[in-house]
């Protein structure tokens, strides 16, 4: 059984770690019913859309990290559930700044046809039945956070302006309170279609008919050749690499696990003894690896399409950290790179992570781009429009994500699993917070992997973030004066982010036992609202992840 019900827990049974309890639950009971790891994932997916709408929906895009137990190669696969552009986008005529808020900044959500694909191909469960406990939270409500009211009063300029939001989230005109009870019947009547009729009728269906109408009422750019060319996910080869013997698989272009890998490259160019966390050593190691990784992922960005096709692997390989090592250890400042902007910094996501008793994985990074979205929901539907019009390029016809029609826009995503040296799975772990995943992750790693942390420990430490020229934002537990010091004497300013910040990403991770036998363990990132569970019993997972029963 479940030693916990909060932010860690252990179960012989499997694991589901997520951002909101009722997600977690709903990823429980597919597996105390049976079902295997994709079953339970689809199950909490869908319902972060309901009880964390702030993040991710069926406005949204998801992005898949598969892991299967049994089955034909390859057995770790990642799908690639990107959005697209509206077909109708001019490229030549684009604005002067990228969209971010209304119906024009939405591109065309991927997460019902990425769901439904992973389910139809290697779940176990029906549509209907994965989609139950969504479907339940949206009729009789959760429970609004203290988090979730903050970002409502935080946005609620934006957010007023959209009358169905207003009837959701806002009571006489004000963002409703920490501990208020939240129902959604628009968006349950939504998701209850396409449990009758398939995911396929938020394109082709009846749900499609009505978003078409929202646009065409309220000017958006969403098509029929849009909605008919169904955002089916993409299957790329993972990442692969190793870090101190262990083997790494994580999350290509155009997901940001290019820029995780050259962290760990560089982090693996010092002794573990060198890396002894909360030293100031340590900070500033981090700190000077991130910046460096970070800028050039902006310098050298990769159509995901040619990347497979590359010879240089620019930033994977080994020998490309090298001489970002030999800088670090002379405490130079590394070159500013004048001409092109830093990443953006203020998106919006969620992760959750799944294992079954067969020691099938799933990780899911998904979103709807920054807090709220497009700050605009569907008419009589329920769900938040995403705003990743935001994420692509506007003035750099060269740029592999310029905004054309069709186009899939930047995203920083890079869920990953960790492989003990033997091969056998090890860990599965994943985070929200646009350019902070890569180094919200790394920082985790560094502490279990180099200094032996527990699980929970690592995740639970304070973080900090280097990715802006020249500035690092620290949490409240590594803003000491020593390590202040050494940051600034490296010419960074640093910013306090108090403690636990939700700038800080929210990492959900689930440890497989050892050979022989154990429990699961599953963490929930403090930072947020997540919980971590295992099935209480040991039901028969229903199959590998094929989509076969045994």
């Amino acid at each position: 059984m479940s030693k916990s019900k909060g932010k860690a827990a252990t179960s012989p049974h499997g694991m589901v770690s997520t951002a909101s309890p009722w997600a977690t639950e709903a990823g429980v009971e597919m597996l105390e019913k049976g079902g295997n790891a994709v079953d339970a994932a689809v199950a909490a997916a869908f319902c972060l859309g309901v009880t964390e709408p702030q993040a991710s929906g069926l406005g949204g895009q998801s992005m898949i990290l598969l892991h299967r137990a049994a089955g034909g190669d390859p057995l770790t696969i990642a799908l690639d559930g990107s959005s697209r552009a509206p077909f109708g986008v001019d490229p030549t005529r684009l604005p002067g700044q990228p969209l971010k808020q209304g119906l024009r900044s939405a591109t065309v959500p991927s997460t019902p046809a990425a769901l439904g694909y992973l389910l139809e191909t290697y779940g176990t469960l029906p549509l209907e039945e994965v989609l139950r406990p969504s479907i339940r939270a949206a009729e009789e409500g959760f429970r609004l956070s203290a988090l979730q009211h903050t970002l409502l009063c935080r946005e609620s300029q934006h957010l007023r302006q959209d009358e169905g939001v207003l009837s959701v989230f806002f009571r006489e005109g004000a963002p409703r309170k920490a501990g208020e009870t939240v129902r959604q019947p628009q968006l349950a009547a939504c998701l209850g279609q396409m449990a009758g009729k398939g995911w396929r009728d938020f394109y082709l269906g009846g749900i499609g008919e009505r978003i078409l109408q929202d646009m065409e009422d309220r000017g958006g750019w969403i098509s029929q050749v849009d909605l008919s060319k169904v955002p089916l996910p993409v299957q790329r080869e993972p990442l692969k690499g190793s870090y101190r013997g262990y083997g790494l698989e994580t999350f290509p272009p155009p997901g940001a696990g290019r820029a995780l890998f050259q962290i760990l490259n560089i982090l693996e160019g010092f002794t573990p003894r060198e890396l002894a966390p909360d030293t100031p050593r340590f900070y500033l190691i981090l700190a000077l690896a991130f910046h460096a990784a970070l800028m050039n992922r902006e310098r050298f960005p990769v159509d995901p399409v040619l990347y497979p096709q590359m010879p240089d692997r620019r930033m994977t390989g080994k020998d490309n950290a090298a001489p970002i090592v030999r800088r670090i250890r002379k405490v130079l400042q590394l070159p500013e790179g004048e001409g092109f902007s830093p990443p953006p910094t203020a998106g919006e996501t969620t992760h959750l992570s799944v294992a079954d008793a067969a020691g099938n994985m799933v990780g899911i990074t998904q979103s709807i781009e920054l807090v709220f979205g497009s700050k605009t929901m569907a008419s009589g539907l329920g769900f938040f429009y995403n705003n990743y019009m935001s994420a692509f390029n506007y003035k750099d016809m060269m740029h592999p994500y310029y905004l054309v029609p069709g186009g899939r826009p930047y995203s920083s995503v890079a869920p990953t699993l960790v492989r003990r040296g033997d091969g056998r799975p090890h860990l599965l772990l994943g985070s929200p917070g646009s350019e902070r995943i890569s180094t919200a992750l790394s920082q985790v790693l560094t502490r279990v992997l180099d200094a032996g942390q527990d699980l929970e420990g690592a995740i639970r430490a304070p973080r900090l973030h280097a990715g802006s020229v020249r500035k690092v934002m620290v949490e409240r537990g590594i803003h000491r004066p020593e390590v202040v010091e050494a940051l600034e004497d490296a010419g960074f300013q640093v910013s306090d982010r108090g403690p636990s910040s939700f700038y800080m990403g929210c990492v959900q991770a689930v440890e497989l036992p050892e050979a022989g036998g154990g429990s699961f363990a599953g963490v929930s990132d403090p930072r947020r609202d997540g919980t971590a569970r295992g099935p209480a019993a040991g039901k028969r997972t229903l199959g590998p992840a094929n989509g076969k029963a045994e």
